[in-house]
């Protein structure tokens, strides 16, 4: 049996900046945002790829992986960075390849980083793989699947950033569980 049914590929998004920035003259004006824009996606691929190592350890008899699965819930489209699919449940692997120390901000819900002194604002990850859990089991009840427990984790890809959280609500305290920092011990939360 075959472990990876969809092979990670990169993205469409990554070639074409590529090729556009041997294309334009190094002094075109354009040249430093498409630069950052290529190095924040190349970032994301880079994370995506650091979870392939993990996931070959798996059983490839009892899982199968997706990985940038693109799907339609509805009129609306949907994105998983990687599903794995066992005869129990469903595993939905978001990965952050965020440098510098991050704050999962509960009452806001937004991830702020810190980096260099400067503070950026994320959309929550949290909220965004909640979403795709509903999503996700929508489209499998629409599309005749057999239902299944459908779970999520985050995987903070760069050992060195620092993740910090308020934990005031005992909701936050749960919802964090499913954050990982590496993804070296993915196999250990998935095989336990």
């Amino acid at each position: 049996m075959k472990l990876i049914v969809k092979k990670r590929k990169v993205p469409l998004a990554v070639r074409k900046l590529r090729a556009l920035a041997c294309r334009l003259p190094p002094n075109h004006p354009k040249v430093p945002l498409i630069m950052n824009d290529l190095k924040k996606r190349e970032a994301g691929y880079k994370g995506e790829c650091s979870i392939d190592f993990p996931l070959s350890f798996l059983e490839p008899k009892s899982h199968f992986i997706f990985h940038d699965l693109r799907l339609q819930d509805q009129s609306r489209f949907f994105q998983l960075d990687t599903l794995l699919i066992s005869k129990k449940y469903g595993l939905i692997i978001e990965v952050k390849n965020i440098a510098g120390s991050i704050y999962f901000d509960p009452h806001f819900n937004q991830l702020i980083r810190t980096k260099e002194g400067k503070e950026t604002a994320f959309p929550d990850p949290i909220i965004q793989v909640s979403r795709q859990e509903s999503q996700l089991t929508n489209w499998f009840l629409k599309n005749g699947f057999p239902s299944l427990p459908i779970l999520s984790l985050i995987v903070i890809s760069n050992p060195q950033t620092i993740i910090r959280t308020a934990l005031k609500t005992m909701n936050s305290t749960i919802k964090l569980s499913i954050v990982m920092h590496f993804p070296i011990k993915l196999i250990k939360w998935i095989i336990p």
